[in-house]
């Protein structure tokens, strides 16, 4: 069985979603999926985590780091874990980030890797997905869009690869990708683009909220 935790990552428009994904390429092999929050079913948590052959964790990464409710659930199964739980499945990791480079997401795979060494869990592979907004900036209508109409499913292969991993429970280097179709320099400036659009907008709003009130 493998185990995929959602810690809120961001899913690929016009792509399936990372899980979808990892259980095609991975064919009939049971997937649960469990969605990380404040509140959880933690007896469910330990039993779907004794019982997976692979646990799959998928997630943001802001700052150098993996959301804190992520870093607090992990505590949680460390702590678990020191108290006699016994974890047998090898974890594997797909870090989004919106930055362009997916090596950006480098520290916290290493920040995963040492849960592990105390967790006492063995590692298997990460994925650093970098141009996480790209998703945002295409549209196929758009001059950008069929210009670059292939960008939008260049995390593809790579996570059909990192699913053959998983799939046969086998170790791996760490892979780190970005859209490779667009240049940093032109990603950057449709992100700063966008955020001004986004900026001006709100700014229009509270004015109209202004006059009226």
């Amino acid at each position: 069985m493998i185990l995929f935790l959602d810690g809120g990552y961001t899913q690929t428009a016009g792509n399936e979603a990372c899980a979808e994904l990892i259980q095609e390429c991975t064919q009939k092999e049971a997937l649960v999926s469990v969605k990380i929050e404040e509140n959880m079913d933690w007896n469910r948590v330990f039993r779907d985590l004794e019982d997976a052959d692979a646990i799959v964790l998928a997630a943001d990464v802001y700052l150098d780091s993996v959301p804190s409710f992520v870093l607090r659930f992990l505590e949680k199964v460390e702590q678990a874990v020191i108290g006699g739980e016994s974890i047998g499945g090898r974890f594997y990791a797909v870090l989004y980030t919106e930055l362009y480079e997916g090596e950006q997401t480098s520290v916290a795979m290493e920040v995963l890797k040492n849960f592990c060494v105390h967790a006492n869990i063995t590692w298997g592979r990460g994925l650093g997905i970098g141009g996480n907004k790209i998703e945002t900036l295409l549209r196929k209508d758009s001059f950008w869009g069929r210009l670059h109409k292939s960008t939008s499913d260049f995390r593809t292969a790579s996570l059909q690869e990192h699913a053959l991993f998983i799939r046969e429970k086998i170790q791996g280097t760490d892979v780190y990708i970005k859209p490779e179709e667009v240049s940093r320099k032109g990603y950057i400036r449709k992100i700063n683009q966008k955020m001004k659009k986004s900026n001006r907008v709100k700014f229009a709003q509270n004015e109209c909220k202004l006059q009226k009130n």
